[in-house]
């Protein structure tokens, strides 16, 4: 997961180098966040649903890192823009071969008591990237420039097959090898109200997240000296948020913990709206880190608490599709009150995603599950 986060966010990084190297507008670089994005959004649920259900965990997670390993050896050696975004799709079709076969595999390894823990273990790793990753390959792009900023995370990426080859087990028994059981129903609309809110609750984060640098320089008066300390402190409660989620999920359940979450994301939120000063302002935009991953593993332990052990995997490529939609909606909504309101607007329409996913949440409750749609797979 580290290296899949990696991945997906060096462009932050190491876009202006290979946008000039490439000779293309410094703006392209979107498209390749684009493109990562929007190819794992739509691969992580269908590779679980046809490939999952005749490979095992262990093919797929090191037939994921093999093309993941492979397409960041091709990105590094690219000598066009699009060779490189075709490279970038590559890159994204391992990652979702990967991320959700990981978590199904992990916590079917583990008592259901332990659910929790072992999912914050395995998100931890993309946290992380926004880390210490995107900062290392920013830094590995001044020292190696963006080509050997990118092969260096390839090379992270064939470390992750040899450890993956060595260390996980070969007959691992996990849903994601239904052939070895008979099929059950999958019922849908629970995990669908669920997953609703798993887009609204990462729009809401990425409304700020996404124009951070500028928030804290421009509405909270942060300097340029600043600004990296700022970022690393939001980084660091990040992680801390999601530490927090694995020691308490099992403890007191999910559902706490996503209250907890909307709650303080909430008066985080709320207080952007006073004149905090620059460090009060990157106090509370790291309290929003801390409370924006509070949710991410609850919300995973609610979701495979929904359904049968062997669509795990399926239910949580949902959950990475669902977030990666919601972070680009996030972002898209963050530049379009930025540039017709105003940075000011944007804690305003973070507070409005985020009373939408709380209904939603309330909605889910009351939803029983005799009444799910049901989608029957045949063994």
């Amino acid at each position: 997961m580290f290296v899949i986060g990696t991945t997906s966010l060096s462009i932050l990084g190491v876009g202006p180098a290979l946008t000039r190297d490439l000779a293309v507008d410094p703006a392209d670089a979107g498209w390749l966040v684009t493109a990562f994005a929007a190819t794992f959004a739509l691969a992580a649920p269908l590779a679980q649903f046809t490939l999952a259900r005749c490979l095992a965990p262990r093919t797929l997670i090191l037939a994921g890192a093999s093309i993941l390993a492979a397409s960041l050896i091709w990105s590094a050696l690219a000598a066009s823009f699009q060779a490189l975004l075709v490279a970038r799709i590559a890159s994204a079709l391992g990652g979702a071969l990967i991320a959700p076969t990981s978590a199904a595999l992990a916590i079917s390894l583990v008592p259901v008591d332990r659910r929790g823990a072992v999912l914050a273990t395995v998100f931890a790793g993309f946290t992380l990237a926004t880390v210490g990753g995107v900062p290392i390959a920013t830094w590995l792009t001044l020292l190696l420039g963006w080509r050997g900023a990118i092969a260096a995370i390839g090379l992270a990426a064939l470390f992750f097959v040899a450890l993956a080859a060595f260390f996980i087990p070969r007959d691992a028994d996990t849903a994601n090898a239904p052939r070895k059981r008979p099929s059950e129903k999958l019922h849908l609309l629970a995990p669908a109200i669920l997953l609703t809110g798993t887009v609204g609750m990462l729009s809401t984060q990425f409304v700020i997240y996404a124009l951070m640098g500028e928030l804290l320089r421009q509405q909270f008066g942060v300097s340029a000296g600043g600004l990296p300390i700022a970022i690393l402190l939001f980084g660091i409660l990040g992680v801390a948020g999601n530490a927090a989620a694995g020691a308490l999920s099992d403890r007191i359940g999910p559902a706490p913990l996503v209250w907890a979450s909307f709650g303080g994301l909430a008066a985080f939120l709320s207080l952007m709206f006073l004149d905090l000063g620059p460090y009060l302002g990157a106090v509370v935009l790291a309290g929003c880190a801390f409370m924006g991953t509070l949710f991410a593993t609850p919300q995973q332990s609610r979701l495979v608490g929904l359904v049968a052990q062997e669509h795990h995997g399926f239910v949580l490529a949902l959950n990475s599709s669902a977030s990666y939609l919601g972070i680009a909606v996030g972002s898209a909504l963050a530049s379009a009150l930025a540039n017709n309101i105003g940075l000011w607007a944007l804690p305003v329409g973070a507070l409005g995603l985020l009373a939408l996913t709380a209904v939603v949440t309330v909605a889910f409750g009351s939803i029983r599950p005799g009444k799910h749609v049901r989608i029957e797979r045949k063994s």
